[in-house]
C-alpha cells in the first residue's frame, strides 16, 4: 500500500518530512505524485536522471535525496483534465491514504480547485495539511470535535502522531458535550494500551474557536475531521481565520477525511468507486486492441463468406424451428467485430476506421439478407415457423439485452482473460437470426413479421455500438483525454444513433404493452400446413351446416399436438370427428396427437342475423 503526497507546486515539498513520518507510521511506501497539465494523458514513474521528468518531478527527486528517503517513489501525472488524470492515477497506485498540502497560499486557482476536488472525491483516507513554516512533524496535536463527532480523526491522530513527545489533546464541542465524551471514550477503548496519558480530552470551553486561540502555540498541529465531505470548505475557512488571528505562532493545520466520506453524496461516491475499479489499458494494450478491431472490422472475402454461411445456417434453423441450428448460426457470424470497431472509431475520432467498419457492415448485412431470402424461396413451407414469428414481435427487453451485450463484448475484448466469454455474448445478442427472419418473412410476403424482425435487428445494431462506445471510454480510449475535442462528425454520428433509437424504442414499448395485454409475448401455436388446412376444409364442407372454428398445431405445451374445433348443427349425430383424425394422421404421421372437438351450434349465423 502507498501513502501519496500530491505535488502540484514546489511549496508542497515542504510537507515531505511530515509525509515520510505518516507513511512510516502506517507501514506504507511514500509516493510523490507530481501533477501537471498537458495535452497528453500519462502516468510515468520517474527515476534520477530520467529525461522524461518535468521540472516539478526533478525537484521532487532532489527533495527525496536531501531528506534521505531511500524507498520513496516519484510518478509524473499529466493530462488535460487534472482531476480526472489524478483520480485515474490514484486508481493505479494501490493507495491507502493521500496527503494534500498548501491549503491557503496557493496562487493558481486551477491547482487550488484540484486540491478541493480531490479532497471531496478521492475514495481513500485524505489528510489536507498546511505545515506553514514548520519543517518537522508536530510536538502536539490539538483535535477539535466539531459537532461532537470526529471518531476517525481522533483515531488517525492517535495512530499517526501520538508518542511520548507528541500528545493528542481533544477539544470537545461545548454544544455537543455528551456526544463528544461518548465518541472520545469509544476511541480510547481501541487505543487503551498505546495511548495512556498522552491521549486526553479537555473540559468543555466556551467555544472551540476561543479554546484554539488560547491554546495554540508554535509547533502544534490543529486538526479537524470532515465526517462529511461538504464540511471541508467550512473547516478550511475556520482554519484560515485561526491562522490570521495568530500570525506570530508557527503551527500546522489539517483536516482528516475518511474514505467512506468521499464525495458530497452517495451517487458521486459510488461513481468514483466504480470508476476506480474499471481497468485502464496501457499503451501496448490499446495498440493491441486497436489492431485486433482494425483487422476484424475490415471487409474481406472471408468475412462475407462466413457471414453468408452463418445467415444460411440460421435461416435453415428458423425454417425448421430448430433452436440448436439457430444457435449454430449465431456462433459462426463475424458481424460483432465491425460493430465494436465502429464503437472504437467513435471514441477515438478515427474516421478511417469508422468508414472501414461501416463499409464491412453494409456489405455483410446485404450479403446475409440476400442469402436468407434465397433460403426462404427454396423453403417448401408457405407458413412461418414460431421462431420467425417470435422475432417479429420484439419488446423493450430486447433493447436491454443488446446494450448489455455490447458492453460485455467490448469489455471482454479489452481484457484478454475474458475472451472466451465472447461466444456467450454472440449467443445472447443474436444478430444474424433477426436478419435472416427479415429475409424469410419478406419472400413469404409476411411484411408485418419482416418489419418487426427488422426493428429487432436495428435495435441490436445501434445498442451494441453505443454500449461498446461507453466501455471504450471507460478504458481510457476517449479522444478528449488527449486534450482534443471530439470531431464534429463523431458528435453528429452519436446524436444520429441516439435519435435513431427513439422510434425503435417506441415500437418496442408498444409491442410490450400489446404482449402484456394479450397475456403472452411468444406464440404458443402455429398454423397447420396449407395442404392439410385445405383438405380439412373440404372434408368439413361435405358435412351440411358444419364450419371450422379453430385449428392449430403446437408442441410447446405438454400433450398438445393438433387441435381442431368444428361447429356442427344440433339435433343429429355427426361422425366427422374420426374422419378428420384419420386425415390429419395421414398427412402428418400416426404419432401426432390429434384432438377434434365437435361443438353443436344452437343457431346458424343466418338465423341470428337475417
Amino acid at each position: 500500500m502507498n501513502t501519496i503526497l500530491l505535488i502540484h507546486s514546489t511549496q508542497a515539498l515542504t510537507a515531505l518530512p511530515w509525509a515520510a513520518r505518516i507513511a512510516a507510521t502506517g507501514n506504507t511506501r511514500l509516493v510523490l505524485l507530481c501533477v501537471s497539465q498537458d495535452s497528453v494523458t500519462a502516468l510515468d514513474e520517474i527515476t534520477p536522471g530520467d529525461e522524461r521528468a518535468t521540472d516539478l518531478a526533478r525537484l521532487s527527486v532532489e527533495a527525496l535525496a536531501e531528506h534521505k528517503i531511500a524507498d520513496g517513489r516519484i510518478y509524473d501525472c499529466r493530462g488535460p483534465k487534472l482531476r480526472r488524470a489524478c483520480l485515474n492515477a490514484l486508481g493505479e497506485l494501490d493507495v491507502q491514504q493521500i496527503i494534500l498540502h498548501e491549503l491557503f497560499a496557493m496562487q493558481s486557482p486551477v491547482k487550488a480547485n484540484l486540491v478541493k476536488q480531490i479532497a471531496r472525491a478521492a475514495p481513500f483516507d485524505v489528510l489536507l495539511l498546511d505545515v506553514g513554516e514548520s519543517s518537522q512533524p508536530p510536538g502536539r496535536v490539538l483535535f477539535t470535535q466539531l459537532g461532537g463527532s470526529g471518531e476517525f480523526g481522533i483515531e488517525y491522530a492517535t495512530r499517526t502522531f501520538l508518542d511520548e513527545q507528541c500528545p493528542v489533546v481533544v477539544i470537545p464541542d461545548p454544544q455537543k458535550v455528551t456526544k463528544s465524551v461518548r465518541t472520545f471514550k469509544k476511541v480510547c477503548e481501541s487505543f487503551r494500551r498505546e495511548a495512556g496519558d498522552q491521549l486526553q480530552q479537555l473540559a468543555p470551553a466556551e467555544s472551540i474557536e476561543n479554546a484554539l486561540r488560547e491554546m495554540t502555540v508554535t509547533g502544534d498541529l490543529v486538526l479537524f475531521d470532515a465526517d462529511k465531505a461538504d464540511r471541508v470548505s467550512r473547516l478550511l475557512a475556520l482554519l484560515k481565520s485561526l491562522r490570521q488571528d495568530k500570525p506570530d505562532a508557527d503551527f500546522a493545520v489539517g483536516i482528516t477525511r475518511a474514505a467512506h466520506a468521499a464525495g458530497p453524496g452517495v451517487v458521486e461516491r459510488a461513481l468514483e468507486r466504480f470508476h476506480l475499479h474499471i481497468p485502464k489499458l496501457d499503451r501496448n494494450e490499446r495498440m493491441e486492441l486497436f489492431g485486433q478491431l482494425d483487422r476484424g472490422g475490415r471487409f474481406s472475402a472471408d468475412f462475407l463468406i462466413m457471414l453468408m454461411v452463418s445467415s444460411a445456417i440460421a435461416a435453415i434453423g428458423l425454417i425448421q424451428n430448430s433452436t440448436a441450428v439457430v444457435i449454430g448460426g449465431m456462433l459462426v457470424a463475424p458481424l460483432m467485430t465491425p460493430l465494436l470497431a465502429t464503437g472504437m472509431a467513435l471514441v477515438q475520432g478515427n474516421i478511417v476506421l469508422f468508414r472501414t467498419a461501416s463499409f464491412a457492415m453494409l456489405l455483410g448485412i446485404t450479403g446475409a439478407l440476400v442469402c436468407s431470402m434465397l433460403i426462404g424461396m427454396l423453403s417448401p413451407w408457405a407458413d412461418l415457423s414460431s421462431q420467425i414469428v417470435a422475432r417479429g414481435s420484439p419488446n423493450i427487453f430486447d433493447l436491454g439485452i443488446a446494450f448489455l451485450s455490447g458492453i460485455a463484448a467490448a469489455y471482454a475484448l479489452g481484457r484478454p482473460g475474458l475472451a472466451g466469454t465472447l461466444v456467450g455474448v454472440a449467443v445472447a445478442v443474436a444478430l444474424v437470426p433477426p436478419l435472416a427472419s427479415v429475409g424469410i418473412a419478406a419472400v413469404k410476403l409476411e411484411f408485418q413479421i419482416a418489419m418487426g424482425a427488422a426493428v429487432l435487428f436495428i435495435t441490436n445494431l445501434l445498442a451494441i455500438i453505443l454500449g461498446a462506445t461507453l466501455v471504450f471510454q471507460f478504458f481510457g480510449l476517449d479522444v478528449s483525454l488527449r486534450g482534443n475535442r471530439s470531431p464534429r462528425w463523431v458528435r453528429w454520428t452519436v446524436l444520429f444513433l441516439a435519435v435513431a433509437l427513439l422510434p425503435t424504442t417506441g415500437v418496442l414499448l408498444q409491442n410490450l404493452e400489446l404482449q402484456e395485454r394479450e397475456g403472452v409475448h411468444r406464440p404458443y401455436a402455429r398454423p397447420l400446413p396449407p395442404e392439410l388446412r385445405d383438405a380439412v376444409r373440404q372434408l368439413v364442407g361435405q358435412e351440411p351446416g358444419a364450419s371450422i372454428v379453430f385449428m392449430a398445431h403446437s408442441d410447446i405445451e405438454h400433450g398438445f399436438g393438433v387441435e381442431i374445433v368444428v361447429a356442427v348443427p344440433a339435433g343429429k349425430i355427426h361422425t366427422i370427428g374420426p374422419d378428420i383424425k384419420t386425415l390429419v394422421r395421414a398427412k402428418m404421421g400416426d404419432n401426432v396427437y390429434v384432438d377434434v372437438t365437435l361443438v353443436q351450434a344452437i343457431a346458424t349465423l343466418e338465423q341470428v342475423v337475417p
